[in-house]
């Protein structure tokens, strides 16, 4: 994607693994791993162990997590690897951009072949698009200087997803295709990668 270069650059930067964009002082995403244990309980990845490695704040944790993070002028690559400690149960494993739905919400999309419209009204499916190895194009919006951004994450599965029933966020994640249905095992020292690009109509730069 071309980048409007006159237009105000975006900042990224890391904080215990996660990986927060800002728009001056207005955070626009903010992108981390989620495991969910059964009865899709939550449990975010927090906490320095050592430097690049964390420790996962879950009922049986500890899960390491090292995340990396370059930029080119207007393109960011994320790679976070998460990898139990000892063997645990989990029924969803997911690396998520949160996006606040509110600077979305009408704004045109594409997901591989799929092409739509960000609903402003709550869908009856909260699920609004998925794919394998698809790019998903988001936008212009209608403030933030009409960003867009551009998603690629070739061998992961996508999902566009309204939130809003939980939280006030259109989510863009990616998994790698694993059962969501019923619990299964994750055997320690067992690594899982997700690796995905993030282009913008604006410049970014890692802070």
């Amino acid at each position: 994607m071309t980048s409007k270069l006159n237009l105000s650059p975006l900042t990224a930067s890391m904080k215990k693994g996660s990986v927060y964009i800002n728009d001056g002082s207005k955070n626009i995403a903010m992108i981390t791993p989620e495991i969910f244990s059964e009865g899709w309980a939550k449990n975010v990845v927090d906490d320095a162990l050592d430097a690049g490695a964390y420790d996962g704040m879950v009922p049986f944790g500890p899960i390491g997590l090292k995340t990396s993070l370059a930029s080119w002028p207007a393109h960011l690559k994320l790679r976070f690897t998460l990898t139990p400690v000892k063997p645990v149960e989990v029924i969803h494993i997911r690396v998520v951009v949160n996006l606040p739905y509110d600077h979305w919400a009408g704004a045109n999309y594409q997901l591989g072949q799929q092409l739509g419209v960000v609903p402003r009204e709550k869908p009856a499916n909260n699920k609004i698009a998925e794919g394998d190895s698809s790019t998903l194009t988001l936008g212009s919006t209608g403030d933030l200087q009409g960003l867009r951004i551009v998603m690629e994450a070739p061998g992961l599965h996508t999902v566009l997803q309204d939130n809003r029933q939980w939280t006030p966020l259109l989510h863009a994640f990616v998994t790698r295709n694993e059962p969501a249905d019923k619990p299964w095992a994750w055997n320690a020292g067992e690594e899982k990668t997700y690796e995905f690009s993030l282009a913008f109509t604006r410049p970014v730069k890692i802070v």
